[in-house]
């Protein structure tokens, strides 16, 4: 086992996790123990700070990068997506930068290295390091504390809101970021199959195409997720349950 730093031991989350695992706990046992929604947000914290899923247990990061091609198909973030973006033949850095938003290709980069990704040219894309991950991690710790030190100045409706937000900062985790599992949910609705034609843009139905192949899913599974997440969202919830199957 290569030499890690044991301060990564100090996270109470980290420490916890192992620890359960050590004592034969299963995945279920541990996502309810911290209040999680899914053993994907539990395995995401620990890729974060370098642990990766080996067995039955995470294995402690070692020094220096890790595979980010090999990691980018499992993990479900922007990070991850410009990774297998820039890993396709014939990838045009440019567009991949445009795709995901950036003005510029450093621009990109500046978001990657605070991912904790650095550019490697002999591959051409980028790749997770470890020290570059901890080192953004400490800036913004240290960003925290300074503003941790004005946090006595607000006024006391916004102490109790910051301490509500920060009791539940991993379910917030949990619906601003994409979900790691690589996996979509699935639902399961009433009544017989029925088709209905739908005229897409070329645009949208590339994507729709791309997704299909990369993650190895219908399209029909694709535009039945789709809908599914677009009635809880805006407001269409209670009815969305009467038609789903128990």
């Amino acid at each position: 086992m290569t030499a890690i730093d044991p301060s990564v031991y100090d996270d109470p989350k980290i420490s916890q996790t192992l620890a359960m695992l050590a004592e034969g706990k299963t995945k279920e046992e541990i996502v309810r123990h911290f209040g999680n929604k899914n053993w994907s947000t539990i395995d995401m914290y620990f890729r974060r700070r370098g642990f990766r899923w080996k067995g039955k247990t995470f294995e402690p990061p070692g020094e220096g990068g890790t595979d980010a091609v090999e990691e980018a198909r499992f993990v479900q973030t922007k990070a991850a997506q410009i990774v297998r973006q820039l890993e396709q033949k014939y990838a045009d850095i440019r567009q991949v930068a445009i795709k995901n938003g950036f003005s510029t290709i450093e621009e990109m980069g500046e978001y990657m290295k605070s991912q904790g990704y650095v550019w490697n040219s002999d591959i051409n894309n980028y790749e997770y390091d470890e020290n570059m991950a901890k080192k953004q991690r400490v800036q913004a710790r240290h960003t925290q504390g300074k503003a941790s030190g004005k946090v006595e100045e607000l006024p006391d409706e916004y102490r109790d809101l910051l301490a509500y937000l920060l009791d539940r900062k991993e379910r917030l985790y949990e619906l601003l970021e994409p979900q790691n599992s690589g996996t979509l949910p699935r639902y399961k609705f009433k009544g017989a199959k029925a088709n209905k034609t739908l005229g897409l843009p070329t645009s949208l139905q590339t994507l729709l195409n791309d997704f299909s192949k990369e993650f190895n899913v219908t399209q029909r599974d694709i535009i039945e997720v789709a809908l599914a997440e677009f009635f809880k969202k805006y407001g269409y919830e209670e009815q969305l349950n009467s038609v789903l199957q128990v």
